[in-house]
């Protein structure tokens, strides 16, 4: 009784906070812990590295997911061109960058990094010139700069000052470092401070490490890119992260390879009364509101409120196709499923598998299931790896051939497809029927897949 009135108590008291109002008399179904509304909590989000091998349409893509996550600002470390010693090259890059950058609904600063002012082999060159010249003309004449955001301070680095011979062997230079010690110091009540920089190269630096020594006492975390590793690293109590790429190369070509920290992400930063709190957000995990609609061949649509049915299919739409007469029109008829909504699905897989076929060695075999056989009956037959299952347990033939009709295999070319279709039939059509149907199915399969070797179990 007394544990229910505690409750009852905290709960009360609870729903004062903010603007938050209830009706309810009695023990309320929430817990009493306060909202998460404080005024001075915000979120800001981080990208990495984009360029040192390219692998296109990730970064853009992050972009759109920035949208939808809303964090107040972006924040960058570097590395997002590729550089180039022709300037007409290196304005294009430029250039598509913006674009990509312009589709942001909130602030993006940028971080230099060793792609975007380049390292000249013979010293200061004159295509380092032209970078550095570059940067300035599209990020802004201050290569490094600080700014403050409801009382915290980012200090963001321009690790590329000194590093105009290649190999780069200069750290960041002390005149650099003894400006963001000044901004720390004239920052001393910020509840916070984050540095932003390119090569965690310089942390190994004896001139880093005096700077350390000045600004220990302060709160502080420090963010870098340039390894396209995920990498956390705790140094004289304070926490420097190493993150990973938005679409830059990845060691391996492995994504989301946790183990080795490869991961192409958004890091998410909420900062909070007691400091940060960091999530790493996989570009793959990240999606918005339409992950399945109604779909067609042409497109993602709306069905419209007048089709004729989302749970079986309309056998008048095929009467003039190829081959009616090998099935009859009551095997196109009968209870089915939501055509439209797993119809999407396969679809979707299609045009997933169409990206994995093109990462597989030539010679490899593609095999594609159809109908309610799974792949782990057939793992013995094929390689397992190999096998993308595009069937349903329970698929009836009209099931199967009113997907393929509609597009199903038309990403795939496949090599081989295995048709098992058929027995759930039995109960409602003859022998004949259903070996017409196969047939007819057999058809269209060939038709969309002319590459593949069709077997019919």
């Amino acid at each position: 009784m007394k544990i229910s009135m505690f409750f009852a108590a905290v709960l009360s008291l609870a729903a004062f906070a903010g603007d938050f109002t209830h009706s309810l008399s009695g023990t309320k179904p929430w817990t009493g812990e306060n909202f998460l509304d404080d005024p001075q909590e915000f979120q800001f989000a981080i990208v990495g590295d984009r360029a040192g091998g390219e692998r296109p349409g990730y970064f853009p893509e992050a972009m759109g997911m920035l949208n939808l996550l809303r964090p107040e600002f972006v924040m960058s470390v570097g590395d997002l061109i590729n550089g180039s010693a022709q300037e007409k090259e290196l304005r294009r890059q430029w250039e598509e960058l913006r674009g990509f950058v312009a589709k942001l609904e909130m602030p993006f600063f940028h971080v230099v990094g060793n792609h975007d002012i380049m390292t000249g082999f013979t010293g200061t060159t004159p295509a380092r010139q032209r970078s550095i010249e570059m940067w300035k003309e599209y990020c802004g004449t201050n290569t490094y700069y600080s700014f403050t955001y409801k009382n915290c301070l980012f200090v963001c680095l321009d690790s590329m000052e000194t590093h105009d011979y290649y190999p780069a062997r200069n750290p960041l230079p002390e005149s650099q470092l003894i400006w963001a010690a000044q901004e720390f110091e004239k920052h001393k009540n910020a509840r916070w401070r984050f540095v932003f920089m390119h090569k965690p190269l310089d942390w190994t630096s004896d001139v880093w490490l005096e700077f350390e020594r000045k600004i220990n006492k302060y709160d502080y975390t420090v963010f870098c890119g340039d390894w396209h590793n995920h990498i956390k690293v705790v140094r004289h109590g304070k926490t420097y992260y190493a993150l990973g790429t938005t679409g830059g190369s990845i060691n391996g070509n492995m994504r989301d390879n946790l183990r080795q920290g490869s991961m192409d992400a958004i890091t998410w930063v909420t900062m909070t009364k007691k400091g940060p709190v960091i999530a790493n957000l996989a570009l793959s995990g990240i999606h918005g509101d339409d992950i399945q609609r109604c779909a067609t061949t042409q497109g993602w649509v709306e069905a419209p409120l007048d089709y004729p049915s989302h749970r079986a299919e309309n056998p008048a739409k095929y009467a003039n196709e190829k081959n009616t007469a090998l099935i009859p029109v009551d095997v196109m008829k009968g209870p089915g499923y939501d055509w439209h909504f797993l119809h999407a699905r396969k679809l979707r897989q299609g045009l997933m598998t169409k990206l994995k076929y093109e990462k597989m060695p030539p010679g490899d075999r593609k095999v594609v299931l159809l109908g309610d056989e799974t792949a782990s009956e057939f793992a013995a037959e094929y390689p397992k790896d190999k096998i993308f299952d595009l069937g349903f347990k329970g698929d009836r033939i009209q099931n199967v051939l009113w997907r393929v009709i509609e597009g199903e295999l038309d990403n795939f070319d496949p090599e081989i497809v295995v048709i098992s279709a058929g027995k759930h039939n039995s109960g409602e059509n003859s022998k004949e029927e259903i070996a017409a149907g196969l047939k007819k199915l057999e058809c269209y399969v060939r038709e969309h897949a002319p590459n593949a070797k069709v077997i019919v179990k």
